[in-house]
C-alpha cells in the first residue's frame, strides 16, 4: 500500500511535513485492540523492522510538505470483516530546520541491518532501536477521531524562530475502513492522508 501524506501550507513559510506516527486498528478508535504500530518513535517505520517485509519511507521526497511511505498490505488474523483503519500523527517544522530525533522519518534497511533517514544524519535514527526518542509526553496524541473522509484535529502553536514568526502544527487523520481484499492485497493502492495549516 502507498501512502502520501500532504500538508498544504497556503502562504505560510516553506514546511517540512513528518508522520509522527501511524497505528492500524479494526475501529476509527486507535486505542482499541487488537492495534498494531505501523511508524511509531517519532518517525521510526517499525514495520520495516519484522520478517519479510518491505516497508519503507520513499527517499528522496518530492516535496519538503510531502512524505511518501509504502507499507506491506496485511489483515488482522481472524477478523472476518477484513478491514483496517490507519490513524496517523502529523506535524510540520519549518523546512529550514535540520530532522532531529523528534522530527525524522526513518526506514530500516535490512541489508545493512541499519536505520537511514529520508534527510538528515543517521544518528537521528538510532533511537529508533531502543524507541527511547525524546522525553515522555513529548508525542502528544489525540482522541480518536470520526470516520473518513477525514474529520481532522489541528493544533497550531505559534513560536519565535530568529526574527519570524514560525507556526508548527499537528494533526491527527484517520483513513478507513480500508477493506483488505484478495484483489487489494495483489494491487497497488495509494492512499493520501492531508493536513492543512493556516496561513501565516
Amino acid at each position: 500500500m502507498h501512502i502520501q501524506a500532504d500538508v498544504s501550507t497556503g502562504n505560510h513559510v516553506a514546511l517540512r511535513l513528518f508522520v509522527d506516527s501511524c497505528v492500524a486498528t479494526l475501529s476509527p478508535d486507535r486505542d482499541s485492540s487488537p492495534h498494531y504500530a505501523v511508524i511509531d518513535f517519532n518517525g521510526c517505520l517499525v514495520d520495516g523492522r519484522s520478517d519479510d517485509t518491505t516497508s519503507a519511507f520513499i527517499s528522496p521526497r518530492l516535496r519538503q510538505d510531502n512524505l511518501q511511505f509504502m507499507v506491506d498490505v496485511f489483515r488482522f488474523a481472524g477478523d472476518a470483516r477484513n478491514l483496517i483503519y490507519i490513524t496517523c500523527h502529523l506535524k510540520v517544522t519549518a523546512a529550514e530546520q535540520a530532522p532531529d530525533p523528534l522530527n525524522k522519518a526513518c526506514s530500516f534497511n535490512k541489508a545493512g541491518n541499519i536505520w537511514s533517514p529520508v534527510e538528515g544524519t543517521r544518528d537521528i535514527c538510532r533511537c529508533c532501536e531502543t524507541g527511547n526518542c525524546g522525553l515522555a509526553g513529548q508525542s502528544r496524541r489525540v482522541n480518536p477521531l470520526d470516520r473518513w473522509p477525514g474529520r481532522r484535529f489541528q493544533r497550531d502553536v505559534a513560536s519565535r524562530h530568529g526574527d519570524s514568526s514560525v507556526r508548527e502544527a499537528e494533526a491527527d487523520v484517520v483513513v478507513g475502513p480500508l477493506f483488505i481484499t484478495d484483489a487489494y492485497l495483489e494491487s497497488r493502492n495509494l492512499v493520501e492522508l492531508q493536513m492543512e495549516v493556516g496561513k501565516a
